[in-house]
């Protein structure tokens, strides 16, 4: 059997409580770190916010100067004059007088980058800054019309003609509309109209140069990956620090989520969930401004705080593990010392008590081995008694089973065969009965040699060969050196008497005076100690007898109870069961249950009985008495 590993109550207890003590840290830094980076989000969302709501009121303040500077473009006196004038000659002179006002207005306000009037009837007047280059045939003063672009298919164009009157804000996109000029900007064009007629005259366009929209989104720092974007009311990009990346698929943003969120602030979703996004709407426009920041920037210091979490936490735990050792081992001491006294009880020491002064269920789990020690010492001492007096029971029993009438038939052989006159065979008979019943007296021996019980057998056997004569033979070949080996007396004589037995009637059986018993008795060292076996050529077994003698052997079946009329177990061979059940138990008894007699037999074909023993030489201690018989023990070796 695998020896269960043994763990220390005390590195228990210890283990226990650092443990515990390592998830209380762990949780608590784990906590704190994250309520410390909760709070910082916290503090960085309204930061955040503040700044974009900021950026929000910077932009709508230029795109209400575009809608107030388109509102008085329209209703300006030499804009009308010039959208109304229908021969060229006209145009000239009302763009001549319309002219000053879109200059002065491009003048004062850096933020426009192109001022243009496109009348239904004709002719385009342009106002913007000093460019150079010249100005297209038919355009008027100002920048040149770029020759390969139509006005009229540009969206802005056509986005102002279908709102009838209503400004309208687009992305940021590349304005083309300049010979040889492509800035960058935010266009506003609106459909201007007679107020007296509701007619439509033209279209008014509005350039804002977007490179101070990208001056504002970009002035704000958001840690150092943070950023700013624009997004229009569709979904397109209207500035965004990385334009060329999101265009050539390099990089993406989470458009769709902006613009059905109707929260100002929210975290990215699976591989995002790093990135936080502050979103702030423009009435006037739609626009969406949103603000990117992530989790890992909100707390500038957030190594130096993870740092000093860690500092402490490795402290605590090492007063943790001090307190831990210290408390195990006061609670560990005394259920140690309770262990010591155990293991000297093991060891056979029923002297010791286990002194713990401990007023705690330790102390009461002391007192109580101390009381058990002494009642097993006492019980120890009866049963000690006991068994003695059961030794002395068995072996009487035992010698009490050699067959009244094998005396008696021995005694009237010896009569008959002194009025025969047959002096030799008398001596003969005599002398082995003497050595048979002085060994097995044998000065109140119980364990005598190999060479002592075989000496015994011969004599019992010489005696049964002068009865039954050429009827039964038997040969002895023990090992020599087993002989020399200490073994429980009488264990070969009833095992010899029930082969005898089944010998004789299978003699019968066959034809009497032409069958003959043959009885061997061999004895030999094996690697676990030695083996006697007594065989026979008699009627042998079948196999469900011998397996109720094996049953019967492991205290399955009852003592006295007879198996069968072809058993070895019957009542007409009187003491021979109870004598091979006593020879097993006795075994068992001295040497333990892994010794013991072994059966083998086919029915026709005799009969083998293993007797399994162990090596214990004349200089060897004996063994001590093992307790209780056999009785249950198990199965036979």
């Amino acid at each position: 059997m695998r020896r269960r590993r043994f763990y220390s109550i005390q590195v228990t207890i210890a283990m226990a409580i650092a443990s515990l003590s390592v998830i209380i840290i762990v949780g608590a830094i784990l906590i704190a770190f994250r309520v410390t980076e909760e709070t910082a989000r916290i503090s960085s969302g309204v930061y955040t916010r503040q700044l974009v709501r900021q950026i929000t009121n910077n932009i709508e303040f230029y795109i209400d100067y575009l809608y107030s500077a388109s509102t008085l473009l329209q209703s300006d006196g030499g804009v009308r004059e010039y959208l109304d004038a229908a021969a060229d000659s006209d145009r000239d002179t009302a763009a001549a007088n319309a002219l000053p006002t879109l200059s002065g207005m491009i003048a004062t306000r850096q933020d426009i980058a192109l001022i243009g009037i496109f009348g239904f009837k004709g002719g385009c007047l342009l106002a913007g800054p000093p460019q150079g280059g010249d100005a297209a045939e038919g355009s008027g003063p100002g920048p040149g019309l770029n020759p390969f672009i139509v006005p009229e298919a540009q969206s802005w164009y056509e986005t102002a003609r279908n709102k009838r009157g209503e400004a309208v804000i687009s992305s940021s996109h590349v304005q083309n509309i300049i010979q040889n000029q492509y800035p960058w900007v935010i266009s506003l064009s609106r459909e201007i109209f007679d107020p007296e007629t509701g007619e439509g005259k033209g279209v008014l366009l509005l350039d804002l140069n977007f490179r101070i929209i990208e001056r504002i989104c970009s002035s704000i720092q958001l840690g150092r990956r943070g950023y700013i974007f624009i997004i229009d009311r569709n979904g397109e990009i209207v500035y965004h620090p990385q334009q060329q990346l999101l265009y050539s698929g390099l990089k993406g943003e989470n458009i769709s989520r902006i613009l059905e969120s109707r929260e100002g602030y929210f975290a990215g979703e699976r591989d995002d969930r790093d990135t936080y996004y502050s979103i702030q709407t423009m009435a006037s426009t739609g626009w969406k401004v949103v603000a990117v920041n992530y989790r890992s920037e909100f707390a500038e210091n957030r190594e130096s705080i993870r740092r000093t979490y860690t500092f402490w936490g490795l402290f605590f735990f090492t007063a943790s593990m001090l307190i831990s050792i210290i408390l195990s081992r006061r609670i560990s001491k005394p259920i140690m010392k309770l262990r010591r006294s155990m293991m000297a009880v093991e060891q056979g020491n029923f002297d010791v008590t286990a002194d713990i002064p401990a007023q705690n269920e330790i102390g009461e789990l002391g007192a109580g081995f101390n009381i058990m020690v002494a009642e097993i010492k006492k019980l120890l001492r009866r049963i000690t008694q006991e068994q003695e007096q059961k030794r002395k029971s068995e072996l009487n029993a035992l010698q009490m089973q050699i067959n009244p009438h094998f005396l008696y038939n021995t005694l009237d052989s010896v009569i008959w065969m002194a009025e025969q006159g047959k002096q030799d065979e008398v001596i003969d008979m005599s002398s082995a009965l003497a050595r048979l019943f002085r060994i097995s007296i044998s000065k109140g021996k119980e364990i005598i040699e190999v060479a002592q019980e075989i000496e015994h057998v011969r004599s019992y056997l010489t005696i049964q060969k002068i009865r039954y004569k050429d009827k039964l033979d038997y040969r002895i070949e023990v090992d020599e050196q087993i002989l020399r080996f200490r073994i429980v007396k009488i264990i070969l004589q009833p095992l010899v008497e029930n082969a005898i037995y089944h010998g004789v009637k299978n003699a019968a059986k066959f034809g009497g005076e032409t069958s003959r018993c043959t009885v061997t008795i061999s004895g030999f060292r094996t690697g676990k100690g030695m083996d006697l076996i007594v065989g026979d050529n008699g009627a042998g077994m079948s196999a469900e007898i011998l397996l109720r003698i094996q049953r019967s052997l492991r205290g399955e079946a009852s003592v006295h109870k007879p198996v069968s009329a072809d058993g070895v177990f019957r009542p007409s061979n009187p003491g021979s069961g109870v004598g091979i059940r006593n020879v097993d138990e006795r075994i068992k008894l001295y040497f333990g249950n892994e010794y013991g007699l072994g059966f083998e037999s086919r029915e026709d074909e005799g009969t083998k009985v293993f007797i399994h023993l162990p090596a214990i030489s004349g200089e060897d201690p004996l063994p001590p008495l093992r307790g209780a018989s056999a009785e249950g023990s198990g199965g036979l070796p």
